[in-house]
């Protein structure tokens, strides 16, 4: 049985910097050929960054958000999926959540950003 895993405080971020966002699968698990999803819930077009199939899929990403999220590809083998946002924003403040799903099973975790 796996776990997506999450911080358990508020992440702060300061406006102009970057920050990562934590998430990864406990126990370990490599979740390159999974479907790595990060959104923003309630709002209508939620979708910070997708990665699936082996590729990032950033078509249907938020406006606000393209060029500035970054999954890092070698820490994906260690189960480790934490989102990079670079050049925070006022308007990134908020609920998130990292939504991971292979053949077998999903699970996800909010996150929390508070901006400074």
């Amino acid at each position: 049985e796996y776990d997506v895993v999450g911080p358990a405080d508020p992440v702060f971020a300061v406006a102009g910097e970057d920050v990562i966002l934590p998430c990864s699968v406990k126990p370990i698990i490599s979740v390159v050929d999974m479907r790595v999803e990060w959104f923003r819930p309630g709002l209508k077009d939620s979708l910070v960054h997708l990665y699936e199939d082996r590729k990032d899929r950033n078509t249907e990403q938020i406006e606000s958000y393209r060029d500035r999220t970054k999954l890092i590809h070698q820490e994906l083998q260690r189960g480790n999926a934490s989102l990079k946002l670079s050049s925070v924003q006022v308007s990134d403040e908020g609920l998130y959540k990292c939504f991971i799903q292979s053949k077998s099973w999903y699970d996800a975790v909010p996150v929390d950003v508070r901006v400074e």
